[in-house]
């Protein structure tokens, strides 16, 4: 059955994709992602779209709410082809800050008057709440598979959150909701795929740049956060995001560079 929202043919033809599945719904894009990405044989990039998720997973115990109208994607790649690049070991950490750099510039060119910046390490604000969030996975190397990186997306598109749970509506933002427009779904996830596709390709030869415009959209620099990293609770200003992806933070004890964490509280 094809997709009422998306143009397969379209994703195919004007992307670097080599393969797209799309499922009605599914429990979570990512999980079976991951099952694919254990074929050897698979043709990567692979895409896999679903209407609905009814299992959505962010990082940790997080779930993605997802309504009608919403963009929820998976990708999986192969490091050592992707285009004509690949992916050294150390930059696989810095592929969901590549990709929120991509949306932020993708919605940019769609919609450009709305402020868009990153919340390390995989969220996208839209006016200082969650349009969209990054679920980067790399399954355990089961030779002769290739190790590769499935990388998931949901995008608040036309999901109006007026039908979310009140406490996503809090936190949350769709584009339609701030525009007032409805959007080809298929050209959102074309324009992110061809933002994406570039700055794969400047992460792969250490463009300088590209973290810079990391650097630029990071909502957090300035502020006083708070980390629960493992046991340990981390507390101090925000400085930024480094060239290799580490959250900046000064703190009481001295400089830190944390590479993972969840963030418990921001402040001003």
């Amino acid at each position: 059955m094809p997709s009422p929202s998306l143009d397969l043919e379209r994703l195919r033809r004007d992307s670097f994709v080599a393969n797209v599945e799309w499922h009605q719904a599914l429990p979570s894009t990512n999980d079976h992602a991951l099952q694919l990405a254990a074929i050897e044989a698979l043709d990567t990039p692979l895409l896999v779209l679903a209407d609905e998720q009814t299992a959505g997973r962010g990082r940790g115990s997080n779930r993605w709410w997802s309504g009608t109208g919403g963009l929820t994607f998976s990708l999986v790649l192969d490091p050592d082809r992707i285009g004509t690049r690949s992916l050294k070991t150390e930059h696989w950490p810095r592929v969901a800050l590549t990709a929120g750099v991509a949306l932020c510039e993708a919605l940019v060119g769609l919609a450009p008057h709305l402020d868009y910046g990153l919340k390390w390490p995989n969220d996208v604000l839209l006016s200082g709440k969650k349009v969209a969030g990054i679920l980067v996975e790399i399954p355990p190397a089961r030779p002769p598979v290739p190790r590769r990186i499935v990388l998931g997306m949901g995008v608040n598109v036309n999901n109006s959150l007026a039908d979310a749970p009140i406490e996503i509506q809090e936190r949350g933002a769709a584009l339609c909701d701030a525009t007032g427009l409805e959007f080809d779904v298929t050209q959102v996830l074309l324009a992110w795929l061809a933002r994406f596709t570039d700055n794969l390709d400047a992460l792969a030869v250490d463009d300088p740049e590209l973290p810079i415009r990391w650097q630029s959209r990071c909502v957090l620099s300035g502020k006083s956060v708070e980390l629960q990293a493992g046991e340990r609770a981390i507390r101090g200003i925000c400085r930024g995001i480094g060239s290799d992806g580490a959250l900046l933070l000064d703190t009481p004890a001295g400089p830190e560079r944390l590479y993972g964490g969840v963030l418990v509280r921001t402040s001003p």
